[in-house]
């Protein structure tokens, strides 16, 4: 698609957006310039190789390696909360869901959504990069604050007036638009220098509805009951206590590390449990994926021995996953 007829896209979808964006959480975004782009990439082809082995192993363990994408999750009935900080468990688990998407165009990706400290965020890559930039477009609830030196401009960005901060940075000037959707949502739009600032807003005008979920790492068949899904990455899940500030119960896949004080079998595999000044953790040694499996719970929220065995028994590692 040459410049000036993605222009004429950007500028008619714009008009035909405006005013229909919804109301409610607000945004925020991280930028991803074309040398991090590259580094996803490398890590994405390694995580592919790294399945392709390990489906090759013998037998099915707790944690199963998901060869292919799932077919989206039934959401469970509403779980009761968790009482007193003791932590119970629900059926399954519902995907968080990103309310925003950018129009269909050569060049650019279907969404990808991810959740990090309760902040949804979706992530259109670039397939096409003479043209074209990846971009990310994040809701948060506040005004998002920033510790770097940028350029600063106003723009009226859908009815309102927003801030278009140009950042110069190498390989690519980063430029990141900000403005208030309305009150309690916070938006921002992050790319780079591909697109020129009129393009940066006419993306940010093209912003419709949607429902995007977000993409786990892993498949749960159990869930904390009442906890607020919180960070959902390529390599961890994490929920809080509703009105928390930090998130109390954990999953993170991590590189291998070796298991000290092994005192079980999960599935077949190594196990150790510890308890200590309030926290649990149970990490298990996935040799599948060369990885450690840790579920933590601590932040004054409670779990017994085998509510936590069950649940981490009901784990199965998408192809998705990249241990951190």
């Amino acid at each position: 698609m040459a410049m000036d007829e993605l222009d004429r896209l950007l500028a008619d979808t714009m008009q035909d957006a405006a005013g229909r964006a919804p109301t409610g959480p607000g945004l925020l975004a991280a930028v991803h310039t074309r040398s991090r782009r590259r580094r996803r990439r490398r890590v994405a082809t390694v995580a592919a190789v790294t399945v392709a082995a390990a489906v090759l192993v013998a037998g099915i363990p707790f944690v199963t390696v998901l060869a292919a994408r799932p077919e989206p999750a039934v959401r469970p009935a509403a779980p009761q909360p968790s009482a007193a900080g003791q932590v119970t468990l629900a059926r399954g688990w519902s995907a968080p869901v990103f309310p925003y998407t950018l129009p269909a165009t050569d060049g650019m990706s279907a969404p990808v959504a991810s959740a990090d400290n309760g902040r949804l965020s979706a992530f259109f890559e670039a397939t096409e990069l003479n043209e074209h930039a990846d971009v990310t477009v994040t809701v948060s609830g506040g005004e998002p604050a920033f510790s770097d030196s940028a350029t600063e401009t106003a723009e009226q960005v859908r009815g309102h007036t927003g801030t278009l901060r140009t950042v110069d940075v190498q390989p690519a000037r980063r430029l990141t638009l900000v403005w208030r959707e309305a009150p309690g949502r916070w938006i921002q739009l992050a790319t780079d220098d591909t697109y020129t600032p009129a393009q940066v807003v006419a993306l940010a005008g093209a912003l419709t509805k949607a429902s995007v979920p977000v993409q786990p790492p892993f498949e749960l068949a159990w869930s904390p009951a009442g906890l607020v899904t919180d960070t959902v990455s390529a390599s961890r899940m994490t929920f809080r206590a509703p009105g928390a500030g930090t998130a109390g119960f954990r999953t993170v896949l991590r590189k291998r590390r070796q298991l000290t004080a092994a005192d079980r079998k999960v599935g077949g595999y190594a196990a150790e449990l510890t308890r200590h000044s309030g926290t649990v953790t149970l990490a298990v040694d996935v040799t599948d994926w060369d990885a450690t499996l840790e579920v933590t719970v601590t932040g004054g929220l409670t779990i017994s021995d085998a509510d936590l065995l069950r649940y981490a028994a009901g784990i199965r590692i998408l192809n998705r996953s990249d241990p951190e």
